[in-house]
C-alpha cells in the first residue's frame, strides 16, 4: 500500500508576498521623501540666493545714496538756521529737513541691517539708565502721536533701571518700536516698562497699540526680513525693522517676540539681561 504526504514550507515572513509589497511602498515614500527633501534643499537655496541678492542690492543702492544725502543734509540745516530772513519758505524748509532725517534714518537702518546679518555689528556694553534712554526716545516721537490724535502714553517704575548695554543699539530698538507703534496704531500707544521682579536677571519692556491686529499665524512670520502685513500696504517702510530690533536684541542675550492676550492690542515684548559678560563684544 503506497500513501503520499504533500508538504508546503512556507516562506518566512520577510519572503511573503505582503513582505514585498510593504517594501515597494516602503521604497515609494523613500524616494518621494528624498525627491521632495531634494525638492525643499533646492528651494532653500534659491531663497538665500534671493535673499542675499536683497540684501546686495539694498546696500549698494544705500552707499549709493549715502554721499549725496550726506551733501544736501548740510545745506538744510543752513537754511533751518536762516529761516526767520525768509518767512514764507519756513514749512518748506522744515518738510525738507523732516524727509531728509527721514532718508538718513532708513540709510542708517539699512546699514545697521547689513552690519548685523554679516556679523560685523559691534556692541560696546556700559552701564545705562534704560528708564531715561526710553523716556528720552518716547518723547522723540510725541509731536507725530499728537498729530495722529493717539493715547501716547509711557509707564515706567517709580525707581531708575540701570543695565550693561550699548546705548545707542538701545536706542535704536526703542525708535523703531516706538516708529512702528505709532505709525500703525488706530487710536492708542503704550509703551510700558515693567517693574523689576526681586532676584530677576531681566527687565521687560512691552510696546503696545491697537492696530491691525497680529494673528498667532503670523507670530513668526512679522520678524523675517522684507515681510510686510497686507493690511499694512499704504504706510511706508523697508520691512527689516522688527528684524534689526531682533537681532540687536539677540546680541544682547536677550529677545523680542509677541505677547497674546485676550485684549485686541498687539503687545511686542523686549527682554533684555541687566549684565553682559563681557565689557564690549565685536559680532
Amino acid at each position: 500500500n503506497e500513501k503520499k504526504l504533500f508538504i508546503e514550507i512556507l516562506p518566512p515572513f520577510w519572503a511573503t508576498g505582503w513582505a514585498y509589497l510593504l517594501y515597494a511602498i516602503l521604497a515609494i515614500l523613500l524616494f518621494y521623501y528624498l525627491l521632495s527633501n531634494y525638492h525643499k534643499r533646492q528651494q532653500n537655496k534659491k531663497e538665500k540666493e534671493i535673499y542675499e541678492s536683497k540684501i546686495e542690492f539694498f546696500t549698494n543702492v544705500v552707499h549709493e545714496i549715502k554721499t549725496p544725502l550726506t551733501l544736501i543734509k548740510g545745506p538744510v540745516e543752513n537754511l533751518m538756521e536762516k529761516e526767520f530772513d525768509t518767512p514764507d519758505i519756513k514749512e518748506d524748509i522744515a518738510c525738507l529737513d523732516r524727509n531728509t532725517n527721514r532718508l538718513m534714518s532708513l540709510v542708517s537702518q539699512l546699514l545697521d541691517f547689513r552690519q548685523t546679518e554679516i556679523k560685523g555689528f559691534s556692541l560696546y556694553f556700559a552701564k545705562i539708565n534704560v528708564k531715561e534712554i526710553l523716556r528720552e526716545t518716547f518723547l522723540s516721537f510725541k509731536i507725530l502721536a499728537k498729530k495722529r490724535n493717539l493715547d501716547y502714553q509711557v509707564v515706567t517704575p517709580s525707581n531708575d533701571v540701570y543695565a550693561l548695554a550699548d546705548a545707542e543699539a538701545l536706542r535704536k530698538i526703542f525708535s523703531n518700536l516706538i516708529s512702528n507703534a505709532v505709525k500703525y496704531a488706530d487710536k492708542k500707544v503704550l509703551i510700558t516698562l515693567l517693574a523689576v521682579e526681586k532676584n530677576s536677571d531681566n527687565f521687560i519692556i512691552e510696546f503696545e497699540n491697537d492696530g491691525f491686529l497680529i494673528t498667532r499665524a503670523l507670530e513668526e512670520t512679522i520678524f523675517k526680513p522684507f515681510h510686510r502685513l497686507k493690511e499694512a500696504h499704504n504706510q511706508k517702510g523697508t520691512g527689516i525693522g522688527l528684524t534689526l530690533e531682533t537681532s540687536l536684541s539677540e546680541l544682547h542675550t536677550g529677545r523680542l517676540y509677541m505677547r497674546f492676550t485676550r485684549n485686541p492690542v498687539n503687545i511686542l515684548s523686549l527682554q533684555l539681561p541687566f549684565n553682559a559678560e563681557q565689557s564690549n563684544i565685536e559680532c
